[in-house]
């Protein structure tokens, strides 16, 4: 009678222990879309370097201070007269991913990380993409901006600026970055 008593309280306690431990643990589903048709960006506007202009260290002299915005847009043409059959609202949007290199980006401002790390290049910077909307809504790196509809000729025009954010008082010397992006659909 024991060995049965002690079998039933080992068989409790190991189920027990399967529930507490099932408390920890979840899981994650990936649910996507694939589709064939997809908007076209625009040659010209496909690879681009903004030129941010020169601006003093005292603009940029503590955490936080920002300056030097420059404009920069990105055409695309899409199908007409929508983007595809397999989508709920027919909408794109831009999503910016750091370079590949996970020192490209500061997951904690959300902006690019100066690449140029040598004893003249400046310290203490980044570059950070706002909209260009009017709101100057930050676009941090890993998120995509505005979803937007084209027009009725397939054609959508997405506006933005790149400037100066100081983490610290900046440091003279040369900044650049460089960020990717990726037509998104929804």
């Amino acid at each position: 009678m024991n060995k049965i008593k002690l079998a039933l309280l080992v068989s409790g306690a190991l189920l027990a222990g399967s529930n507490a431990f099932a408390e920890g643990q979840g899981t994650v589903t990936f649910d996507g879309l694939l589709i064939t048709e997809t908007c076209v960006i625009e040659p010209a506007d496909k690879d681009q370097t903004v030129k941010l202009p020169a601006v003093s260290i005292k603009t940029l002299d503590a955490a936080g201070k920002e300056g030097g915005y420059t404009p920069f847009k990105v055409r695309v043409t899409c199908p007409t007269p929508k983007i595809s059959d397999a989508l709920l609202n027919n909408e794109v949007a831009m999503n910016f991913e750091p370079t590949g290199a996970t020192t490209a980006w500061d997951p904690a401002t959300g902006n690019l990380k100066n690449s140029l790390t040598g004893a003249n290049d400046a310290k203490n910077v980044q570059v950070k993409i706002i909209t260009g909307d009017g709101n100057s809504t930050q676009i941090k790196i890993g998120d995509h901006g505005q979803w937007v509809k084209p027009d009725a000729a397939g054609k959508v025009e997405f506006k933005y600026f790149g400037g100066y954010y100081a983490t610290d008082a900046t440091t003279a010397g040369k900044v650049a970055a460089k960020v990717m992006y990726t037509l998104v659909y929804q």
